[in-house]
């Protein structure tokens, strides 16, 4: 037993340190001139590719249930497909790493507050601070720990594409759970790929009108792989697996890893600062997880 929770352990370390990745490859794309929607077009339309001959099948089992799902699936398609790396790769073209990761960070409270605001789950008092704590934290981060920066609306607009970015995901994630739960796992990723595709093609096309169409170099190419196999396919078989063994509970808190990861490699390949407003923005965001996940425990 001990042996299955190492390896859930690494696993879990695993993944989010891929998915750190991800923030570090879209600010390298941004200094090497890779686009943003050029960058998340290839990275899904290679996902796709991959998984394509072990999930179709499936997909033509599930067609029709598919289909009576059609109008969930597009906008879940949207919001995780299309719009979180889009804007996180947009976001990362003006702002350091660790903003956008710390931002991310709050995720697993705006699901919480999701899950309130549109299907009335219970929530307590607790979370409700701890999503307010989260968000001043991002807030903090935004506005530079400057309360001037938001009366003069003076923002990196990065920041505020992040800040879009992970409203988003955290309201994709929440809708997720309303997809038929007969349907596979990874079909249904292969479904959702294939529709968030669809929609980031005409923002691909039009970016690329004024850029090149292919991937210019080697950089690009490998970029494009990182973040479709490493970032994208073996993190989310990595994540899954270590779920499936220790449970979603603790793995959660294996997320946290992500804005560290990302500090670390932003600290040492891109010499970023750790600045005092980062320091305020962790802090209240770690304080916000910590009550909102010692609420889960006691009412559970």
């Amino acid at each position: 037993m001990q042996k299955k929770i190492l390896v859930a352990f690494i696993l879990l370390i695993s993944s989010s340190l891929f998915w750190s990745g991800n923030f570090f490859t879209g600010k390298v794309a941004s200094i090497y001139g890779l686009t943003p929607f050029k960058l998340s077009f290839f990275r899904w339309l290679l996902a796709f590719l991959i998984l394509f001959p072990f999930t179709y099948r499936a997909i033509l089992k599930d067609i029709n249930i598919y289909k009576k799902n059609i109008l969930l699936m597009i906008v879940v398609s949207i919001l995780g497909v299309t719009i979180f790396n889009s804007f996180t790769y947009i976001s990362l073209q003006t702002t350091m790493v660790i903003n956008s990761s710390l931002m991310a960070s709050i995720t697993p409270l705006l699901i919480i507050g999701f899950s309130w605001f549109l299907f009335k789950t219970k929530t307590t008092s607790f979370q409700f601070i701890g999503i307010f704590l989260s968000l001043l934290g991002a807030f903090c981060i935004i506005s530079k720990g400057n309360l001037e920066n938001f009366f003069n609306l003076y923002f990196t607009k990065g920041d505020i594409w992040m800040l879009v970015a992970v409203f988003c995901w955290g309201l994709y994630s929440v809708l997720l759970k309303k997809i038929d739960k007969s349907l596979s796992q990874l079909p249904t990723l292969e479904v959702m790929i294939f529709l968030g595709l669809i929609f980031i093609s005409p923002f691909y096309f039009i970016e690329s009108l004024t850029n090149d169409f292919l991937p210019k170099n080697k950089i690009e190419i490998f970029m494009i792989m990182y973040v479709a196999l490493f970032a994208g396919i073996i993190s989310f078989f990595a994540w899954n697996k270590g779920v499936s063994i220790i449970g979603p509970n603790r793995a959660s808190l294996f997320l946290h890893l992500i804005p560290v990861f990302s500090s670390i490699w932003a600290i040492s390949f891109l010499e970023e600062k750790f600045a005092l407003f980062h320091l305020f923005g962790a802090v209240f965001i770690v304080i916000g997880i910590i009550l909102a996940n010692i609420s889960k425990k006691k009412y559970e």
